[in-house]
């Protein structure tokens, strides 16, 4: 671990800075240090680990007498140094899940809520992708009927995604045996990708024949698409930070959203379901996206889709609090999908 590195005084020290900085985003000197935190040693001593500090280079100054600022070495350990696995407070985990449970179980509601939720509850951005598997599977289907012979064709796909297509039926069908139809084709086309339905029989009845070949269409379509269907909240607040507030670095993090380069950080550096990664500035691969951190978690499951839920800000964030919101947000969207997929 890094913090073998550092002695106990020089750890408790750089932690105390990095939170102090966190708070105030301002240079922090060592009387600041020495009067907000009870470290058990003076001003003088302060400065003198904190020159050592800068040495080793976890801080910044411009100058030998000017306040501190912690480099990407600096938050790194930080980060590092937090227990495993932080968690929010009981009342805050139940109020977000009191917001999912009021919103409709509908994927792309959910995502949406997760990233205001999320974006509400660090003050900066969020970005959620949807649930996406290798392959489209078919959970079921749904044809309501609209007119005589206009249906509307529901398709449910695992993952918690809908398609949806309207179909001129070549005539007239009674609501009853569209409602027996949508059972028989749910029973046979449910749990088969695309291929597996093309090397199916083809079904007895002309409308059978017809429904069957428009949800081959729509999954055809859904593989066309890839992880970028996204959903980004608290863009103005991320921008609004003191550290962009010169304008040109606002301009290049947007460009670098728009051009989908965040999103590659983040499916690239997403681990495994549940385990949270947090890239702090220098570490992302793309130079437009080095003033920020990304803390990232992956939800859902293998085969009914697997998403990601990311919280970006600068690299001055509050990042206990950011690391224990995307965990416990990403496992209500795992158990979310998880019920929808049945």
């Amino acid at each position: 671990m890094m913090g073998r590195t550092l002695t106990e005084r020089k750890t408790n020290l750089l932690n105390a800075l990095v939170g102090e900085y966190i708070i105030s985003a301002s240079p922090i000197g060592s009387e600041t240090v020495a009067r907000k935190r009870q470290l058990g040693i003076g001003p003088a001593t302060i400065r003198s680990e904190m020159s050592h500090l800068e040495e080793m280079g976890y801080l910044r100054r411009s100058y030998a007498s000017a306040g501190a600022i912690p480099s990407d070495k600096g938050y790194r350990f930080y980060v590092e140094s937090i227990p495993e696995g932080p968690e929010l407070p009981q009342d805050s985990k139940y109020t977000i899940r009191h917001q999912f449970t009021e919103a409709e179980p509908d994927i792309d509601r959910w995502i949406e809520k997760a990233a205001k939720v999320l974006s509400g509850l660090i003050g900066n951005a969020a970005l959620v992708t949807y649930p996406r598997s290798r392959e489209p599977r078919i959970l079921g289907l749904d044809l309501v009927q609209l007119q005589e012979s206009l249906v509307l064709l529901v398709l449910v796909l695992r993952g918690a995604k809908l398609k949806k297509q309207l179909m001129t039926m070549r005539e007239p069908v009674a609501n009853t045996e569209l409602q027996q139809l949508s059972n028989r084709l749910s029973g046979f086309l449910g749990g088969l990708t695309r291929r597996e339905l093309m090397a199916r029989p083809e079904d007895r009845s002309a409308i059978g024949r017809d429904v069957t070949n428009t949800v081959t269409e729509l999954m055809k379509q859904e593989e066309q698409l890839t992880n970028a269907d996204q959903y980004v909240e608290g863009l103005s607040q991320l921008l609004g930070q003191p550290e962009f507030a010169g304008g040109e670095g606002s301009r290049e993090i947007l460009e670098a959203i728009e051009a989908r380069e965040l999103q590659k950080t983040i499916l690239a550096e997403a681990g495994e379901r549940g385990h949270v990664r947090v890239v702090i500035g220098g570490e992302n691969r793309s130079r437009f996206l080095q003033p920020l951190s990304i803390v990232v978690c992956q939800y859902g499951f293998p085969g009914g889709g697997i998403g990601y839920i990311s919280a970006i800000g600068p690299t001055r964030m509050e990042y206990p609090r950011v690391m224990g919101g995307v965990r416990f947000i990403s496992s209500l969207m795992t158990e979310f999908v998880s019920q929808v997929n049945g």
